[in-house]
């Protein structure tokens, strides 16, 4: 858990950025068209365990403007739960987005993606699921990185939040809220 930590925090997950050039003046815009920062997280973004919900479990839209940021070479996005019992769970790795790609549609998947292992170690997306009678937040960051694809496909959360940390170059984020209130 310590090592998750510390790869948390590099990542500006947690605590300060390790990477210099990611401190605050290279953060950018990240919004959804489905929820505004701070508001919900419409519930079709959830897991099937709330009922009559509509949950579809994929991954809701995002756009980001990082214009600012010259020197990103590709894009990567982290999802987590701040809110988890036992700390930050993770619920995506994604990177390989194209530096001109500045959007990502409802449950996206672009052919240069590589997914990291989550803290359920699984490869892929785990959607917004709080313990019934929680509300808990739920951070969408878009990184900035300085390099294609700074892990393989399936690495381990360690490895690829570590990979990210080192590379980020620039930041944005959108928070939703899921569960009950």
């Amino acid at each position: 858990m310590a090592a998750l930590a510390v790869a948390l925090s590099g990542c500006g997950l947690i605590g300060q950025p390790q990477n210099k050039s990611a401190e605050l003046s290279e953060w950018f815009t990240v919004t959804s068209p489905v929820f505004r920062d701070g508001g919900d997280l419409p519930a079709r973004y959830a897991c099937a365990t709330y009922s009559g919900s509509a949950a579809l479990g994929k991954t809701p839209p995002l756009r980001w403007s990082a214009g600012g940021v010259r020197t990103a070479q590709s894009y990567a996005i982290v999802v987590d739960d701040p809110d988890a019992a036992g700390g930050t769970n993770v619920h995506w790795v994604v990177a390989g987005i194209d530096q001109a790609q500045h959007e990502l549609v409802e449950g996206g998947r672009l052919g240069t993606m590589v997914e990291a292992r989550n803290t359920a170690k699984k490869v892929g997306y785990t959607p917004p699921c709080p313990p019934k009678g929680e509300r808990h937040r739920y951070r969408f960051t878009v990184y900035a990185l300085d390099t294609r694809v700074p892990f393989a496909n399936g690495a381990t959360l360690k490895d690829a939040l570590g990979d990210i940390a080192k590379h980020t170059v620039g930041r944005g984020r959108i928070t939703g809220n899921f569960g009950d209130k």
